[in-house]
């Protein structure tokens, strides 16, 4: 038996696109071929205005809602980062609630499994968007990352790309065969881009397994980035 992948997954909770990306990581762990460490990016930081160096403290709308994924991680490991995503991602892209609601947070937290004490503790924390940004460099470090999602390979040392941008999960078979196909790309470092048009290819958020989806994105990020995901 084959020893799984390791890959770095960057994510911003606010994008519908790397939600559904997140949700075939994830299956693929499941199944035991990748081993996933969730990371974070902010794309409130990648929108500022060219030259605009990030602020110190949490930008835009999913500002609170990286703090609190940084504190689930200290309180709880990558385990822990990975549930709240998914509480996250959930109330975001299937019941289309707005992350910026503290309300729409607490629930998160406590979906989640973790000990509202801890979330308590971690409010007004400077040092948290410290870790975000700490992992949201690391990202624009290892391969000039612009947006989510990002996959690194080698837990975060290896090669990196933007993508790859899925409209919904396919079945077991079919998710496999896309994470040889991603490495396999990845890995060829004279590769750049592929792109299909996105007309009448939005992400299904709500995730149904079992159908052949269709791929609209792989960018290697050099040289500058390519048209950026829209903000939710």
């Amino acid at each position: 038996m084959t020893s799984p992948e390791r890959v770095a997954f960057h994510f911003d909770p606010l994008c519908p696109w790397a939600w559904v990306t997140s949700r075939w990581a994830a299956r693929l762990e499941e199944l035991g071929d990748l081993e996933v460490a969730w990371r974070l990016f902010s794309l409130g930081v990648a929108n500022l205005p060219e030259g605009e160096p990030a602020p110190d403290e949490p930008v835009g709308t999913g500002g609170a809602a990286l703090t609190l994924l940084a504190q689930a991680r200290r309180v709880g490991g990558n385990s822990a980062v990975a549930q709240l995503y998914y509480a996250m991602g959930t109330a975001a892209h299937v019941r289309q609630e707005k992350l910026a609601d503290p309300s729409v947070l607490e629930h998160a937290w406590a979906a989640a499994g973790l000990d509202r004490s801890t979330k308590e503790s971690a409010a007004g924390d400077p040092t948290l968007w410290q870790d975000v940004m700490s992992d949201h460099r690391a990202a624009v470090a290892a391969c000039q990352a612009f947006g989510v999602p990002t996959l690194i390979l080698d837990g975060g040392r290896g090669p990196g790309i933007f993508g790859p941008v899925i409209t919904e999960v396919p079945d077991d078979e079919e998710s496999r065969a896309l994470l040889q196909d991603v490495l396999r790309m990845v890995r060829r470092s004279y590769l750049f881009e592929l792109k299909r048009d996105r007309e009448g290819h939005p992400p299904g958020t709500g995730v149904r397994a079992g159908r052949r989806q269709h791929g609209i994105g792989f960018f290697r990020a050099q040289d500058g980035p390519p048209e950026l995901p829209p903000r939710p």
